[in-house]
């Protein structure tokens, strides 16, 4: 497989597994609906699993170097397939707002890196050697690797959101 063909099967992957969920969940209830809400979490873990792999094949694969806001959108995301996957295999619900804290600063560091790179004469933080807003890929004219990693955070944040939820555990200090 060529480099530009992955490039367009990861962009591919994150924009249509992004708008199926959304249809899916805004679309009422039905079976589908119920079944990916159960679903939810196993395909959490797997879409920061898949974007993990993704940053580590632009880096280790395509040799290209992270600039300083690819670094802390990995230390958002690196953890998130390391803590979803094993709260999936445990069937753990109480992660959620960890996850869903890390995914939300994630998503946040991809909109603002995105941004840098659309409106690059702002300046940043980046270096000259590495600068945040150059392009190593673009896919359909706009679709660069901040752009992927935010379709994966908010994927992410929206079956975490669609997960059921723990049950309540009761206070152990309420009169019963």
């Amino acid at each position: 497989m060529d480099a530009q063909a992955a490039e367009i099967i990861f962009s591919l992957l994150v924009a249509g597994a992004l708008v199926l969920t959304v249809v899916v969940l805004v679309s009422g209830d039905n079976p589908v609906r119920a079944e990916l809400r159960l679903a939810a979490p196993g395909l959490a873990a797997t879409v920061a699993v898949g974007a993990t792999a993704g940053s580590l094949y632009f880096s280790e694969v395509r040799h290209f170097t992270p600039c300083e806001f690819c670094w802390y959108q990995r230390i958002a995301m690196y953890p998130l397939a390391v803590i979803l996957t094993m709260a999936w295999l445990r069937r753990d619900r109480t992660i959620r707002p960890y996850a869903l804290a890390l995914a939300g600063i994630g998503a946040a560091l991809s909109l603002y890196h995105y941004q840098l790179q659309l409106v690059p004469d702002q300046g940043s933080s980046c270096s000259a050697d590495v600068p945040c807003t150059f392009r190593y890929i673009e896919v359909a004219g706009f679709v660069t690797i901040p752009l992927l990693a935010l379709g994966s955070f908010v994927l992410i944040i929206t079956l975490l959101l669609a997960a059921p939820t723990a049950p309540s555990s009761p206070d152990p200090g309420a009169p019963t």
